[in-house]
């Protein structure tokens, strides 16, 4: 894995990863699902969820959250 910003290994679950973005702390893990291969669920927010194909693209999604949408 390169080196993500915002996103390490889980220290307590193997195979799973810890994602920081939005003021939210995300766990992220392998999905089998259409929407992606990385699947991120805020710890807080449990219907707030993020889907990517790469733990990259997770991480710029993740970065995007800590700034406001130009009006």
């Amino acid at each position: 894995m390169k080196n993500l910003h915002n996103i390490e290994k889980s220290a307590f679950r193997e195979g799973q990863y810890v994602g920081y973005g939005g003021g939210h702390v995300w766990r992220i893990r392998r999905s089998n699902s259409s929407y992606g291969n990385w699947w991120a669920q805020s710890t807080t927010e449990h219907n707030r969820q993020l889907w990517a194909w790469r733990l990259s693209d997770l991480s710029d999604k993740l970065s995007a959250l800590n700034y406001p949408l130009a009006a």
